[in-house]
């Protein structure tokens, strides 16, 4: 997939629907949820009048545990790292509270602990981070903006940024929830693929011992808790070791949906890398 156009730099109602169609493209052409938002930071890093690096933060339901979810360049990304290491920053502050966070200099700062120093170490001077609340959803996110120069974020600057951040929210909104359909299909694939595997199992116990399958059932979870393995496991042992081969199970779709990769696997945590 091809990096998304610069969106004009130049202010006016024209670019904010020009921001807003394009974060709807992105929905439509994405097929993976990491995708959608490697490419939503991307467009954020040329939305705003001035240069900036931009990453995407989530957080859990319960706001623990942050990670990086995009980031815009490879400086930004080790950067999250690091604060999210030290447990202070306008990112994790906006994660916890719902409320924007913006540091105009940080030679100048006093909050945040030792953040100033570690913004100044990666060569970063101002900071912007707006929270992301997708309608509906519950999972906190934060947009963060670093520039390079100091007082990058200016009045003006900072309204057209937290435009943007409302237009990735929705879009966001719609991306988690195509994601969360996707998990509760692949639950329920992996429900059904479990259940014909038993069955089958059930099917070769009731042969073989000449009994009802109320019978065969409990001779199959008695002996599950006797090896102390998975009634899953347990069949697919049995059909195996019967047909040959391990059991195979016909999808419930035939083609990749929306989003595809595994659900929160398309999450990048923390830790990795």
């Amino acid at each position: 997939m091809t990096d998304p156009p610069a969106v004009p730099r130049p202010g006016g109602p024209e670019r904010g629907e020009q921001i807003l169609v394009r974060l709807q493209d992105l929905l439509l052409e994405s097929d993976r949820l990491d995708d959608f938002l490697q490419q939503l930071v991307t467009l954020a890093a040329t939305a705003l009048p001035v240069p900036v690096h931009c990453s995407v933060t989530l957080g859990t339901e319960n706001r623990h545990d942050p990670y990086s979810a995009a980031a815009s360049d490879e400086l930004v990304d080790r950067f999250d790292q690091r604060q999210y290491e030290v447990g202070e920053g306008p990112c994790l502050e906006t994660l916890r509270t719902g409320s924007p966070h913006s540091i105009e200099d940080v030679d100048e700062e006093q909050r945040f602990g030792s953040f100033p120093g570690l913004a100044r170490g990666h060569g970063i001077r101002s900071v912007l981070a707006l929270p992301l609340a997708p309608a509906r959803q519950q999972v906190p996110g934060v947009l963060n903006m670093y520039s390079e120069n100091r007082r990058s974020f200016t009045p003006q600057v900072r309204e057209q940024a937290a435009v943007f951040a409302g237009y990735a929210s929705g879009a966001l909104g719609v991306a988690l929830k195509f994601a969360g359909q996707l998990q509760f299909s692949l639950d329920l694939q992996n429900a059904i693929s479990s259940r014909t595997v038993i069955d089958q199992a059930l099917g070769i116990v009731m042969t073989q011992e000449s009994c009802s399958s109320e019978r065969a059932f409990e001779i199959l979870t008695r002996a599950s808790q006797h090896r102390n393995v998975k009634l899953r496991d347990l069949a697919t042992e049995i059909v195996t070791k019967v047909g040959g081969e391990p059991p195979s199970v016909r999808p419930l779709w035939p083609r990749a949906a929306p989003f595809g990769g595994g659900g929160p696997s398309a999450f990048r945590g923390s830790g990795d890398g």
